[in-house]
């Protein structure tokens, strides 16, 4: 039991983790690194790792910059931490992304299509408007003639009647002037009243 508590002491102070499996991480993208037997460059390299090789990071020891990893196939070995990224590498996640692309463009080219017939149907709304203005000018125009005719006939009327007028009232002046001037007839006397 001491012995036990006595490595745990001596892992700790050395900066070393106490083993833990993290799944999901990752040789970065950009290199391909060597893994060493132990945790610096001063072991031998056991592997290459490409990049984008998926494995389980078994402990880290923070004062060499080096952690124990165990890749799929079993191996396990060192591996500098700051070429490890979390997560899928690219090569998982790209599939993914190709299907989402795919689904994407293929979005694109809907929206395309549909963006085509909302143009299309705003450009014959936009010429039935544009009739419809036109239409409605010439409309107006014609109300507008209409109504200047119906203004000159109603002062056409007007005239019209101020002449009959005038003509009977001249008529009647001069049937005034004229029957005072007739020669009376003599009234028969065989009236029966």
């Amino acid at each position: 039991m001491r012995f036990g508590l006595l490595v745990l002491f001596l892992l700790s102070s050395l900066g070393l983790s106490a083993p833990s499996l993290a799944a999901g991480a990752h040789i970065s993208d950009k290199v391909t690194v060597f893994m060493h037997r132990g945790p610096s460059n001063q072991y031998r390299i056991k592997a290459n790792v490409p990049s984008g090789t998926m494995l389980d990071v078994l402990e880290q020891d923070k004062s060499t910059g080096y952690s124990r990893v165990r890749l799929v196939s079993g191996t396990e070995g060192w591996v500098q931490s700051k070429y490890i990224d979390n997560g899928d590498s690219i090569t998982v996640r790209l599939p993914a992304l190709e299907k989402a692309l795919a689904r994407s463009s293929q979005i694109i080219e809907e929206q395309k299509e549909t963006i085509a017939a909302l143009e299309t149907d705003l450009n014959s709304s936009n010429e039935k408007q544009a009739r419809s203005t036109a239409d409605t000018a010439q409309l107006q125009n014609e109300v507008d003639r209409l109504q200047r005719e119906l203004e000159a006939m109603d002062e056409t009327n007007l005239m019209g009647w101020f002449l009959r007028g005038g003509a009977l009232a001249l008529g009647g002046i001069l049937i005034g002037l004229i029957v005072p001037h007739l020669p009376k007839r003599r009234r028969r006397k065989d009236d029966w009243f």
